[in-house]
């Protein structure tokens, strides 16, 4: 037994035997071993009687013990004769336990897109529709396609819904049985759908089975991010002179940065040259609130936002890299003004601000779902957040083979180029060995850094990040080559496995064999990353099925988690000539580092998840009036939101044009005002958000005033919506079809796009009153 498969082995005993959050999967062990009871039996079906065997499965009723046990044994048989994959006990299990809605944690290589098919199928044998939802359109597209023939002897239909799909593409996919698709792609649709005036042009059929592939990714990792729907608005004013001011600026003299780089904000020096700059005596008077926004916002795009790290400039745009992905998101802004201000630092084009419309978290179009199930490589570290913020259980299901890889201590050092000195040197040697290379990075920088110095050493090797990553199924499907060299960001290539010996072993396995007697794919991390679960997925691309492996982070005291995170550490003993440190106390303490990286953010989660629960409580009020106004058959269903006046125009309206045009005229009009009053809306809580946090100042709780300033600004909502289309029924011209709103000067905006706001770079003083905190 290897250190690495007795560690698996004694963590996830320790971790699940009495920790909240988890689910013992054994205790359905036997609905598989039911099925393989039904192997011989189900094995000797021609075709024609084994899609009959499917088929009569689809009761439309959820399955029993006795159907699901059926269902296994058909579907595994279906599998081999479709893609000839014989599933595994283990994968069969997974299948159970989610289909009883559980969470997975199954190691990479062990087949989880197949277990994903063998879930969405049995949801979907029960009458259930199932979206099976991932990160990006690449995997969403290649599982449809994958499971189509599968699915098909269920007598499901599949579909894949992608960013280049019309409105009426949309429509038809999500049609079907099953449904595969980036989860931002269905959030951008509900948000879409939510601001239609004629309800048969609604694509989002309905949510009710969710399957996540790297559901701790998108549940945790980017529950937060807001996906936002908005209108045309105008832009920021950001001067390029004021940007050119400030970057001449000097740290300490004129603006200060706090410990972990969230945070700048000028000295009393600094406020003097920036008004100096602009020619005004007093920044802080009222009338110059709009330069003293700029101004910050300048600053803040100066010092804390870094090009290559936090974002890429491509073709003449800013492009964002997703803190948690590593890789630049289609559709992705910073929000308040920081994309003006970062895109007139970088000399560009200012794209619109927009006008939010409405939004959603990704957390809160999951938990629309009534069932929620996934899987995941590294999701068992995350069992008590997925208990808490979602109420789902986590098990872990043992590898069908065992793990052989060898997961090495970290290598520490005292600094950054003693780190970098003893890395090189480390891959010079495995390299000339033959072994395959991974070698994980945190940001586009250092990979493109550590490229420098590969070419210098004369080491052939591929980059893998956010500038390449429409190439990225196929770098990573090759980086177990004998002799590969693969440099790589963070979740880059999640969803393809790589093969030892590359794809050409597929042909050819001899090339698979020599790469196993080198000892399989080394993975390198360069630094810990914030979390522990994604040091584990980066040591999970190696060593897949039972292959050979090998895994190491190089860290150092100057790691970014390190200094942001502990920057308080022991004092140095036991340094090695080279750098190296083995005093224990400090290996512990990069540990303890992630350990308050994680705490922070799940602090952050509870927090945020606190204050956006009024908003999606009030949105949904929103949405069951929009629904009670599209619902009325006539005005008269309406009474309730018309005014005395309103009504008598729409009776003389029905009169002269008929009640057909009185009801178009009243939906029109009251729908118009309820958008333009919920986008007023969120502006308004925006705004209160950003200064609440001066109630701590007061000793208030500022969840409590923000719910408090949300409850009194809704309360009057209904009736401005009321008013403001009562004025616009008794004013604007009426027509035969209704009302002509464009003549009255009311408008809903020319075009909309869709969104994700970016983690801001920066926090408010809440956020760092609250980091304070963690650090005592």
């Amino acid at each position: 037994m290897t250190a690495a498969w007795r560690g698996w082995l004694s963590s996830s005993v320790a971790r699940f035997r009495n920790e909240p959050g988890t689910a013992n999967l054994t205790r359905l062990q036997p609905l598989v071993t039911a099925a393989n009871e039904r192997r011989d039996e189900t094995a000797a079906l021609d075709d024609d009687e084994l899609r009959a065997a499917a088929t009569a499965l689809r009761t439309g009723a959820e399955l029993d013990d006795e159907a699901l046990a059926e269902f296994c044994a058909v579907a595994r048989e279906i599998g081999r004769r479709v893609w000839d994959l014989d599933a595994f006990d283990p994968q069969l299990l997974a299948v159970v336990n989610m289909v009883r809605g559980h969470v997975v944690d199954m190691a990479t290589g062990e087949g989880k897109t197949l277990v994903g098919v063998l879930v969405a199928a049995a949801y979907g044998c029960a009458g259930r529709r199932v979206h099976v939802l991932s990160v990006n359109d690449y995997l969403a597209r290649r599982d449809a396609r994958w499971s189509a023939e599968f699915l098909d002897w269920f007598g499901l239909t599949v579909s894949g819904v992608t960013s280049e799909l019309t409105d009426d593409e949309r429509r038809a996919a999500y049609l079907s049985d099953v449904v595969y698709a980036p989860v931002h792609e269905v959030g951008f649709d509900l948000l879409r759908d939510r601001q239609r005036t004629v309800p048969d042009e609604r694509v989002l059929d309905q949510r009710d089975v969710a399957i996540i592939d790297e559901i701790d990714a998108v549940l945790l990792d980017e529950a937060l991010v807001p996906l936002v729907l908005a209108g045309d608005a105008g832009t920021i004013d950001v001067s390029r002179s004021l940007a050119r001011h400030v970057r001449h600026l000097r740290v300490h003299r004129h603006y200060e940065v706090d410990d972990d780089r969230r945070n700048a904000s000028f000295t009393d020096a600094g406020i003097r040259s920036i008004e100096e700059h602009l020619g005004v005596d007093n920044l802080f008077q009222p009338e110059h609130v709009a330069l003293l926004t700029a101004a910050n916002l300048a600053l803040h795009a100066a010092v804390l936002v870094e090009r290559d790290v936090d974002y890429l400039v491509r073709d003449g745009r800013v492009e964002i890299i997703s803190a948690s992905r590593g890789r630049t998101v289609d559709r992705q802004r910073w929000p308040d003004g920081l994309q003006t201000a970062v895109e007139v630092k970088e000399d560009l084009d200012v794209s619109p601000a927009g006008e939010v419309r409405d939004q959603i978290l990704i957390r809160a179009l999951v938990t629309g779902y009534p069932t929620v199930t996934g899987m995941s490589g590294s999701a068992r570290e995350a069992a008590g957040q997925m208990a808490e913020f979602y109420d789902l259980r986590i098990g872990v299901v043992p590898p069908a083979t065992p793990l052989i890889r060898v997961d090495e201590d970290d290598r520490l050092y005292a600094d950054a180029e003693y780190r970098d000195e003893a890395l090189l040197e480390f891959l010079t040697e495995v390299h000339g060995t033959g072994q395959p290379l991974l070698i994980g990075t945190r940001d586009v920088a250092t990979s493109e850094a550590w490229s420098t110095r590969l070419d210098a050493a004369g080491i052939d090797h591929v980059v893998l990040n956010a500038r390449n990553d429409d190439e990225e199924a196929e770098i990573i499907a090759e980086a177990g080559r004998r002799g590969a060299v693969t440099l790589s960001t963070q979740m880059a290539g999640r969803g393809v496995d790589i093969r030892l010996g590359g794809t050409a072993a597929d042909t050819q396995p001899e090339l698979a064999d020599e790469v196993r007697e080198l000892g399989g794919l080394c993975v390198v991390g360069i630094g810990r990353y914030d979390s522990a679960r994604l040091d584990r997925q980066l040591r999970g691309r190696s060593g897949r099925q039972g292959d050979p492996g090998r895994s190491v982070f190089f860290t150092s005291l100057e790691d970014e988690v390190v200094l942001e995170h502990a920057p308080d550490r022991p004092a140095l003993r036991k340094l090695n000539a080279d750098g190296r440190i083995l005093d224990r106390a400090l290996l512990r303490h990069v540990e303890h580092a992630q350990r308050v990286a994680a705490g922070k953010l799940d602090q952050i989660h509870r927090k945020t998840v606190r204050y956006n629960e009024i908003v999606e409580n009030q949105r949904a009020a929103t949405l069951a009036w929009r629904a009670e106004i599209l619902a009325a058959e006539d005005h008269y269903d309406l009474a309730e939101w018309l005014t005395p006046d309103a009504r008598t125009r729409l009776d003389k309206q029905e009169a002269e044009d008929g009640i057909d045009a009185a009801r178009a005229a009243a939906v029109a009009t009251l729908l118009f005002h309820l958008d333009e009053a919920w986008a007023e809306h969120l502006a308004s809580l925006a705004s209160a958000r950003e200064g609440i946090h001066l109630r701590i100042l007061a000793r208030e709780t500022p969840v409590d005033e923000f719910n408090a300033v949300a409850v009194d600004a809704f309360r009057a909502l209904r009736r401005h919506i009321r008013d403001a289309a009562g004025e616009t029924l008794t004013t604007a011209e009426l027509t035969p079809d209704g009302i002509d709103l464009a003549d009255a000067g009311l408008r809903r905006p020319t075009s909309t796009w869709t969104y994700l706001v970016a983690d801001t770079p920066f926090q408010n003083a809440e956020d760092g009153f609250f980091s304070a905190l963690v650090r005592r």
